[in-house]
């Protein structure tokens, strides 16, 4: 999905109906992105690989400010998701490494507080360039992608060897 002249705005949905709100704007003709990703869940008598979107209830349109009322319309959509009451939307590059991460089967998960950490940049493999914490989890050492514009991280395994220290940074 490219964000030319047009911004990817991020809207809010009831639980469980990103994929409806997702193929009802593609029908009405506007640019969506549902970032999907595969999940094992286990019950007592059985395992099951299902496909889940990557964040939980968000939607983003790649749309420009006017259509931002004719996708509220939408009554599983409740909300344009604002920051300083100003509507939120992606950055390209940031769209591009959410994509990256899930072409390459990396495994990860969301988180919305992080500690204080290090700033790394990745310098081996398919995320080479990705500037992102150092996060340390379960006595595992982590890299965590800030996405600023939904105050969210994404929490990636990445070999030791790949990560390159920058400097300290605080996460709020």
């Amino acid at each position: 999905m490219k964000c030319s002249d047009r911004k990817c705005y991020v809207f809010y949905t009831y639980p469980k109906f990103e994929r409806k709100v997702h193929e009802c704007l593609l029908k009405d003709g506007f640019d969506s992105f549902l970032p999907m990703h595969w999940i094992v869940r286990q019950w007592s008598d059985r395992k099951k690989k299902l496909l889940v979107p990557m964040f939980p209830n968000y939607i983003f349109a790649n749309i420009e400010y006017s259509h931002i009322w004719e996708i509220l319309k939408n009554s599983k959509v409740i909300c344009c998701v604002k920051f300083n009451n100003q509507p939120s939307f992606l950055k390209q590059k940031e769209i591009d490494n959410i994509v990256k991460i899930i072409n390459n089967d990396y495994l990860f998960e969301i988180s919305c507080n992080l500690s204080i950490g290090d700033s790394v940049i990745i310098n081996g493999g398919a995320l080479t360039g990705m500037k992102g914490v150092l996060v340390e989890e379960r006595g595992k050492k982590r890299f965590a992608l800030r996405i600023e514009s939904l105050k969210q991280s994404i929490i990636v395994n990445v070999p030791s060897e790949y990560l390159e220290c920058k400097d300290r940074v605080h996460i709020l």
